[in-house]
């Protein structure tokens, strides 16, 4: 089976505590509601069809002490955002300078040269053609020859997707190296949707109170994400980093599980204005049935009990998922400490939080050696994506 040989993350060089991304939101929506009443005679303070002090509210419920931007705040117009197509160039642009430092630090850790890998697999967001991979490809000295793969449209999925798929990979080439790397930048959602969003649906509310459930959607969205890259070293296991005894973890079975009819529930379609988050409140009633059913059936193709598993790492969508997962597994509440601990410093980075997750695990004390652990993510779709591995 393959092995995870190495892990490195990486973050832009822009932090906001959480207190200073809600002030944005909050003054934002107290210009446009001050805007309706001036407009229709109202007096703003007494308004009652939108109450802004809920906003601290679902800034503080969400556990996150700050989150890391591509973009910086005072670069973001909400009254003339950009257009689409140059917020999508900039993300690509600045994402990629990311991706190379990381990807640059994964290798100086392993002590190997670009020429040595394989494959690389990059699972993305981004709007981007050429993909992620083949641009760094230009980057850095890889061999032309080089198998790529792309992975978009997963979200949140794909940390645990493309690890996966990269396993798949290396069952069949056990003398190679592999390198994912995932990043879903949402930072870019504040140059246009989220503002968007909000300046529309706020403007419709005192006719059409229905609005509001996705008014409280695009506030948690502004609440939950942030930017960042994960990335992974794998090696089939006749590779001498494995014979060596390099390897971190091993790669025991994956499974993968896709919710029919579900795909209402998360979501990031276009509009005119830029990329639309949705992020059903009713993801968290669908998270326990369906990694229940994920994990049941590796569990039972590999034969390891579930008292077995001493390690869990699971993609922290936001406090209601982690809730969510120690009640339907009866876990205790520290064991998943690191992804309470990662949500809180940067957020949810989408599909490369649980490469994160992955990442401060492996440098915290280890489990005996032998032991089993679980890597878990969710997505849309609804998906979820299980990994059996064994320190």
């Amino acid at each position: 089976m393959p092995y995870i040989i190495e892990t490195a993350t990486g973050f832009p060089e822009h932090y906001y505590p959480q207190e200073v991304l809600e002030v944005n939101i909050r003054n934002h929506c107290a210009n446009l509601l001050q805007d309706y009443c001036r407009e229709n005679q109202l007096d703003f303070q007494e308004q009652t069809f939108f109450d802004l002090e809920q906003i601290h509210r679902f800034f503080s419920n969400v556990k996150i002490q700050g989150r890391y931007f591509t973009i910086p705040l005072d670069e973001f117009d909400a009254d003339n955002p950009p257009g689409l197509a140059q917020t999508v160039r900039q993300m690509v642009d600045l994402t990629m300078d990311l991706v190379t430092s990381t990807v640059t630090n994964l290798l100086k850790k392993a002590a190997l040269s670009p020429k040595e890998i394989s494959l690389v697999t990059s699972v993305t967001v981004l709007p981007s053609v050429p993909s992620l991979e083949s641009l760094l490809l230009n980057r850095l000295d890889f061999s032309l020859d080089i198998k790529r793969q792309a992975l978009s449209g997963v979200g949140c999925l794909g940390g645990a997707q493309g690890l996966a798929r990269v396993n798949d990979y290396l069952q069949g080439h056990p003398t190679e190296t592999a390198i994912l790397f995932t990043t879903d930048p949402s930072s870019g959602l504040w140059q246009g949707s989220i503002h968007s969003d909000l300046t529309e649906l706020l403007g419709q509310l005192p006719e059409d109170p229905s609005q509001y459930s996705n008014i409280i959607m695009t506030l948690v969205v502004a609440a939950l994400f942030g930017d960042g890259v994960g990335t992974v070293l794998l090696a089939g296991d006749e590779h001498p980093l494995v014979k060596q005894g390099k390897a971190k973890l091993k790669i025991i079975g994956t499974q993968s599980l896709l919710m029919p009819h579900t795909e209402h529930l998360m979501a990031l379609p276009l509009t005119d204005y830029g990329f639309r988050q949705i992020l059903r409140p009713e993801v968290s009633d669908y998270v326990k049935g369906g990694v229940r059913k994920a994990v049941t059936s590796l569990l039972e193709k590999t034969g390891v009990s579930l008292e077995e598993i001493v390690c869990w790492m699971v993609h922290p969508g936001g406090p209601k998922i982690l809730d969510a997962i120690v009640e339907e597994f009866q876990l205790e509440p520290d064991v998943l400490q690191v992804s309470w601990d990662i949500l809180a410093e940067i957020g949810n980075i989408a599909s490369a939080t649980i490469l994160c997750i992955l990442d401060e695990t492996l440098s915290r004390p280890h489990p005996p050696t032998g032991s089993y652990g679980l890597i878990i993510s969710m997505g849309p779709g609804f998906a979820q994506e299980a990994i059996l591995v064994q320190f």
